[in-house]
């Protein structure tokens, strides 16, 4: 039996939490990934897996041989990639981080070009909208929406993002419409949890930049959510405009307060300081830059 292939076999089944799960990773059978890790274990002369009827649990030897193996196939799809790299072709894996909303809506679409481009390479992307540690996590790139923390990465400032304030038609009809920040605190808001600056809606009024208070009915970590409870009625939502523009332009959102302009929010990559960037990342990088500078979604009004 091929050590190599043993050991890829042994990490699927463990990455996918079932030997069924880790054949449809690798396209074998559930029979031949199942005798490739029984043979394993015979050669080994341990047991690596304990299964029950409802799961697999890792043994002591079996949490040992999945570190020290998934160590040496990374190594090797490293120096592999990294040889292939040397003859001008790209390939290899790239793991990205990205906020949830934006990544659904306007990081796939972005990244369609640059895989069909590059097909040898493979994309292991992490939606989510904590900020992630990209050297202990082992990402090669993350997307950040926002200010950032002093940190030692680098950053590449990729667009600026339009953010607006929205209601659904039923709501103004009920409740009014806001002619100024300063009424925020007598309308039902909807708050994203994440937000830094916490329950205060940013606008510029004469000429510098004002916090106001709201006091959320609502609070939500998913800005979709948010979005999709202001086109319900719920009250006003304060989000970016690749949200809320594509219900504006299906009539169950109305842009208020437009006569206030709201900060955009800077979406920046990320990367770790770590000397030679590897030429699959560059190109990645590269390609997304290309892309939003002719794409960048739902620019500000004039």
């Amino acid at each position: 039996m091929d050590r190599l292939q043993a050991m890829q076999t042994f990490r699927a089944v463990v990455e996918a939490g079932s030997f069924a799960g880790g054949a449809r990773k690798l396209g074998l059978s559930n029979a031949m990934v199942s005798k490739q890790v029984a043979r394993l274990e015979r050669q080994l002369g341990v047991r690596l897996l304990t299964r029950t009827t409802r799961r697999l649990q890792l043994t002591a030897e079996g949490e040992r041989y999945l570190h020290g193996a998934s160590r040496l196939l990374d190594e090797l799809y490293e120096l592999e990639a990294g040889l292939g790299e040397q003859r001008g072709e790209l390939r290899g894996r790239l793991r990205l981080s990205a906020p949830l909303d934006f990544g659904v809506g306007e990081l796939i679409p972005a990244l369609q070009a640059f895989e069909h481009r590059h097909p040898e390479i493979q994309l292991d992307v992490m939606l989510e909208d904590r900020c992630v540690d990209l050297v202990a996590e082992d990402f090669d790139l993350a997307i950040r929406i926002g200010e950032l923390d002093d940190s030692s990465l680098i950053a590449r400032r990729l667009l600026s993002m339009p953010v607006g304030v929205y209601a659904a038609p039923a709501y103004l009809a009920e409740y009014g419409e806001p002619t100024h920040p300063d009424q925020l605190s007598g309308h039902r808001c909807l708050h994203y949890s994440l937000q830094r600056e916490g329950p205060n809606w940013v606008f510029e009024v004469d000429g510098r930049l004002r916090r106001y208070p709201v006091r959320p009915v609502l609070t939500c970590n998913n800005g979709r959510a948010l979005v999709e409870a202001a086109a319900r009625g719920m009250g006003l939502v304060y989000k970016p405009a690749f949200l809320g523009e594509p219900d504006v332009a299906q009539g169950r959102l109305t842009r208020v307060l437009e006569g206030f302009a709201v900060p955009a929010l800077g979406v920046v990559l990320l990367c770790a300081d770590c000397g030679l960037v590897p030429a699959r990342l560059s190109a990645l990088i590269a390609s997304l830059v290309t892309h939003f500078h002719r794409e960048a979604p739902w620019p500000a009004r004039s």
